[in-house]
Formats: C-alpha cells, structure tokens, sequence
C-alpha cells in the first residue's frame, strides 16, 4: 500500500475514532443531566447561526450539523496526525516536535473555551480538556496499534541513541 493511502486510511480512521469518542463523552456528560444531545444541539445552534446570519436552526438541523462538521474536522485532525506519524516512521525525532506542539495546542484550546464557555452554556473547560484526553487516547492507541515500533524508536531518540 502507498504511504499517501495509508496516511489517508489511518487518518479518517484515527479522527473518526477520535470524534466518536467525544461525543459518547458528551452524550454521557448530557444523560447525566437529564439532557441528552443538548451538547451537539447547543453547539450546533451557536454554529449554525454563524451561517444563517444570526438566525437559529431547527436542533436537527443543529444537531446533524454539528455533528457532520465534527466527523470532518476530526478527520482533518486525524489525517494530520497520521502524516506525522507516517513522517517519524522515516525520522523519529519528528515525533518529539509533534508533541510540543501538541502540548501548547491543548493549553491554548483550555484557554480558548473558558473564554468561549461564556457563550456556549454548560460546556467547562475541564469537560473540553476531558474530552481531548480521552480522544487523543483513543487515536494515540489506535495509531501506537499501527506502528508499534514506533514509541521505542522515538524513546531512543530521546535517549540520543544511533538508530
């Protein structure tokens, strides 16, 4: 199989795996209160109205709209993280800078929704920081399943050993 082709199946694999399991996450967080898909139907809400000029859709409308805008972006993300993966089977170092990025991406999202949870109703940044963890676990393990020789060579990288 080409690389192009494996990165693309690992990819939309990794980021529907990823999107997935945030929104169990949240359908969860939702049950508990008593309301479900009020989480996707809110943002949804706040999504489309950016789209209709101000005007609110119906929470289907929101609802599947939100949803297939999450599957997609989660692909999108996935299919990145796939690239890099793909990239430090060829140079593990790679991989390291990855994870720097990563970690400033995460702390810079945590900010990003306090700011935006003022306007988006009962969503935390600790449920957001929550659902990332669980979602980049979930792609992390799918992908550490396809390369798995993968962690101990970038591990001796950092070690300084000569591959």
């Amino acid at each position: 199989m080409s690389t192009g082709n494996r990165v693309a199946r690992e990819g939309i694999s990794a980021g529907l795996i990823g999107a997935t399991a945030i929104a169990v996450w949240f359908a969860i967080l939702d049950a508990t209160r008593g309301e479900l898909l009020a989480t996707p139907v809110m943002l949804g809400s706040s999504l489309g109205s950016l789209f209709l000029q101000g005007d609110t859709p119906s929470r289907a409308a929101a609802f599947v709209g939100y949803t297939v805008f999450h599957f997609a972006l989660f692909c999108v993300i996935g299919y990145l993280f796939s690239w890099v993966v793909n990239s430090a089977e060829k140079v593990p170092s790679s991989f390291i800078g990855f994870a720097g990025l990563f970690v400033a991406f995460e702390v810079g999202w945590i900010g990003w929704t306090t700011v935006l949870a003022q306007g988006f109703g009962d969503i935390t940044w600790l449920q957001v920081f929550i659902a990332n963890l669980i979602a980049s676990g979930a792609m992390g393990a799918y992908m550490w399943k396809q390369h798995p020789s993968l962690p101990g060579r970038v591990g001796a990288q950092i070690a300084g050993a000569p591959e």
